[in-house]
């Protein structure tokens, strides 16, 4: 089986700059987990996508990369949405192309019919051609880092699993709910007078987790391992990803790995990516004053979510300064610094400047030492492959730091 990317990735920016779009994470899981569950196979995938990404994606997942493979191809996207169609799909024998809006879903095609990288239009019509074609519903792709938010709930209650050697919490935690739907593992520690409430849906707290004592959990939510809630509100539709250190208040949102959150402010009804660090009393908007739909703010363009409530996306390795505000609806593109009020949308690489308005291109040796420098606070290494990913990144994006208006040299 491969799961390709396709030209839609863009549509999850900014948090698919640096990463492949099966390495976002969705309630307890990433994308590649869940797609391959819902394919129903055993086997271990194939990812076909960006060349550039291809190093950081097999360090992370160990599976082969653009790689050609023999004989009849199974082809899943990764941008799609786990559904039981995805399972009926992969089950059928014969050749078939299976499209949503123009964007292919899935397919079944014979040897040689496509090529590793990036599937576009093009290869798509090529595909088509000689297979029994089938229409999904418009639906059937993530159209953006809103439709992970909002489901992300839903996502964590059909994901939550069990733990063979749970964890039985002191008897000083309240359990608000059905005491069966708190799935903590053995290797988790809670502390005294923490509050989890299952009324909602389950919670699930990982080994190495550690939940801080007056802390508040509420259902569905992820916490997963060696996480540090340090006395913090955790509301429903919340998962929070491997060694993020997390305090003040977080509701529905996903807060990707190795991120700091450590003190009081709000993230709500976000998105915020790996390797960010968010200052204290940083605040997310989540609501409009006019309690209208948020409509997502790219550049030069507006995207109606649908979403009553929506906040930020925030892109890998960014940093947030302490008592920054971020408007509902904007994106903060990887790597950017941010100060003061961000009213529009960040693209990748600026420091930006809330209180005048102006912003500068970062130093490219700035961001890979900053990155350095975070990554071996957690003992953990920047290999030339992820450095070497910032470096194309920076490149890659330089257009857009013009158009935003970024200068060179400092900021006075």
């Amino acid at each position: 089986m491969v799961v390709f990317e396709d030209e839609g990735f863009d549509h999850l920016r900014p948090l698919t700059l640096t990463k492949h779009v099966s390495l976002l994470s969705w309630g307890t899981k990433r994308l590649l987990e869940v797609v391959r569950q819902s394919s129903g196979l055993p086997e271990e995938p194939t990812l076909w996508g960006r060349k550039e990404l291809e190093g950081v994606t097999e360090e992370a997942t160990g599976l082969d990369y653009n790689e050609h493979l023999e004989g009849s191809l199974l082809m899943v996207n990764a941008g799609a949405r786990p559904s039981k169609l995805i399972g009926e799909l992969c089950s059928r024998k014969g050749p078939f192309v299976a499209l949503a809006g123009g964007r292919l879903l899935a397919a079944r095609v014979g040897r040689g019919a496509a090529d590793p990288g990036v599937l576009g239009r093009k290869q798509v019509k090529a595909l088509a051609r000689g297979s029994e074609r089938l229409e999904a519903p418009a639906d059937s792709f993530f159209r953006g880092y809103w439709d992970l938010v909002e489901s992300n709930g839903v996502a964590i209650a059909a994901q939550a699993g069990h733990f063979e050697d749970p964890l039985q919490p002191p008897s000083s935690v309240e359990v608000r709910g059905p005491a069966g739907s708190l799935r903590i593992d053995g290797g988790a520690e809670v502390e005294k007078f923490v509050t989890f409430d299952t009324r909602r849906g389950p919670i699930v707290v990982s080994k190495g987790a550690l939940i801080e004592s007056f802390s508040r959990v509420m259902g569905p939510c992820y916490i997963g391992p060696k996480v540090k809630v340090l006395s913090a509100l955790i509301g429903g539709g919340t998962s929070i990803f491997e060694g993020c250190k997390v305090g003040g208040q977080i509701e529905n949102s996903v807060v990707q790995a190795h991120t700091n959150k450590a003190h009081h402010g709000y993230v709500g009804d976000s998105y915020v990516g790996e390797w960010v660090n968010l200052g204290a009393g940083s605040t997310f908007s989540n609501l409009k004053n006019t309690y209208g739909n948020v409509r997502v703010q790219g550049q030069g363009s507006r995207t109606d979510s649908g979403m009553l409530k929506l906040g930020p996306a925030v892109g890998d390795m960014c940093k947030v300064s302490i008592g920054a505000l971020v408007h509902a609806g904007r994106t903060i593109g990887a790597g950017s610094q941010v100060s003061g009020l961000a009213r529009a949308s960040i693209p990748p690489f600026i420091f930006y400047d809330g209180e005048t308005g102006r912003s500068v291109e970062l130093l490219l040796e700035s961001v890979v030492e900053t990155q350095r420098r975070m990554m071996e606070r957690r003992d953990i290494t920047l290999t030339r492959a992820a450095e070497g990913l910032i470096r194309l990144a920076f490149k890659a994006t330089s257009a857009e730091r013009r158009k935003f208006g970024a200068r060179k040299g400092a900021l006075s």
